[in-house]
């Protein structure tokens, strides 16, 4: 299985209720093969599963829940596709702290499905929450 550690660091943070997400870079750290980033799409290429680690170090917020759309026309929410979210938000926890666990079974019958995302993120300081935005796509190479 594939382990990818990507790095969310915030440039601006925006509260829900406004037009826009939240702007953030995403980056694979260290690379790895069969994980790419581009424009903001985690691009997900091979036939095996994939376990993506999203690690803010910025500690002034938080993970607090991801939710998925699938791009074709039928209802999908991803949930067989990514069956399994852990969130760790204390040192107390196994993985990195304040992280986003999400494991991508990268099933046959999803490739070349795009997922649209959202994580929700919390501001320790004030309890506001905003979304991140990107994209997953499963590229069947």
């Amino acid at each position: 299985m594939i382990t990818a550690h990507i790095v969310v660091t915030i440039t601006q943070f925006r509260p829900l209720g406004g037009i826009f997400p939240i702007s953030t870079t995403l980056e694979a750290r260290p690379p790895i093969p069969g994980v790419s980033i581009s424009n903001g799409t985690i691009i997900v290429k091979g036939k095996e599963p994939v376990t993506l680690i999203f690690h803010m170090p910025d500690l002034a917020f938080v993970f607090i829940g991801v939710a998925f759309d699938a791009d074709t026309p039928d209802s999908d929410v991803g949930a067989d596709e990514f069956p399994r979210v852990t969130i760790n938000r204390s040192a107390n926890h196994h993985g990195p702290t304040n992280s986003l666990v999400v494991h991508d079974a990268n099933r046959p019958e999803d490739a070349g499905k795009s997922y649209s995302y959202v994580i929700l993120v919390q501001r320790r300081a004030t309890s506001e929450i905003g979304i991140v935005d990107p994209v997953i796509k499963n590229d069947d190479i």
